[in-house]
């Protein structure tokens, strides 16, 4: 199986986020998301930012380095997705942004050999792994804040229709 292959429930996974946001509506970006505390329009930035962040640690394992960071820049990291710089994004522009990034992960993908995906892969919060064993981290992480946001505003909109 090519490394490429192994993206297929990822990607199936973000066509299924899409389709969520086809369905949501200007009004339901500025929903809080129960138990989380952002809102849709901040937990679907935090989505963005994280693909481009995965992208670019994999990126770094490729290229033989190690992400590390200062605590300064995991700082500014904590308050960013607290207050994303997207803030002001609306649906075509998310859409648009988990588009490319996923695209770009693919084409990082395409580009390796197998023996690649035993690269190690290490970023702050997360245990060690190898870019192989990130794939179902990376599933969960969007499909549990997916769950989460399509409860909160089907609940929402119970309550106002």
């Amino acid at each position: 199986m090519a490394p490429a292959d192994l993206l297929q429930p990822l990607e199936g996974q973000r066509q299924d986020t899409l389709r969520v946001i086809d369905s949501l509506t200007t009004a339901d970006l500025e929903i809080v998301v129960r138990d989380d505390g952002r809102t849709v329009r901040q937990l679907l930035c935090h989505i963005v930012d994280r693909e481009h962040a995965i992208e670019t640690a994999i990126g770094r394992a490729l290229a033989g380095e190690i992400a590390h960071l200062t605590a300064e820049e995991r700082a500014r990291i904590s308050a960013s997705e607290s207050d994303p710089p997207g803030t002001g994004w609306d649906l075509a522009r998310i859409r648009a942004e988990l588009v490319e990034a996923r695209q770009r992960l693919r084409l990082t993908f395409e580009s390796m050999k197998d023996d690649d995906l035993d690269l190690p892969v290490r970023w702050p919060e997360w245990p060690a792994r190898t870019i192989r064993t990130s794939i179902p981290y990376m599933l969960e992480h969007e499909d549990s804040h997916m769950d989460a946001l399509r409860e909160t505003v089907e609940r929402e909109r119970r309550l106002v229709g």
